[in-house]
């Protein structure tokens, strides 16, 4: 059976080619992605293809955003990602970056849930 680490590098991967249907394969049933409330993505997100929506939703969100993975590590039952996010603001016109984190618990091998941790998720609420 993949690590967990493997398997969130696996759907990260999918994410960023746009194959969502790959993605899919490897979340849980009952997924459940966290986003900051704040944020005009926030909130909880559930189902296979939330994730999918979800990244929608934060695309809309700016003029332009790029992530960039660090590192993916991970356990038993969690994986972490971190990553920058470089977003500029419709608003503003203003380009600026955010680290996160993003940690996956898994039950049976799939991602059953996301938690998503920006450093500083009012700052980017209010460029949003």
């Amino acid at each position: 059976m993949a690590t967990p680490r493997d398997t969130l590098t696996a759907i990260y991967a999918a994410a960023r080619a746009r194959d969502w249907s790959a993605a899919q394969a490897l979340i849980h049933p009952d997924f459940v992605l966290y986003e900051a409330e704040c944020l005009p993505f926030g909130g909880e997100w559930r189902g296979k293809d939330a994730l999918q929506r979800c990244a929608a939703a934060m695309y809309a969100t700016w003029e332009s955003a790029s992530v960039e993975i660090h590192d993916i590590t991970g356990g038993d039952s969690h994986a972490v990602v971190v990553l920058t996010l470089t977003m500029i603001s419709k608003r503003t016109g203003e380009t600026f970056s955010q680290t996160v984190n993003e940690c996956g618990s898994f039950e049976n091998g799939l991602l059953k849930e996301l938690r998503i941790h920006y450093f500083d998720a009012a700052e980017v609420a209010a460029k949003a």
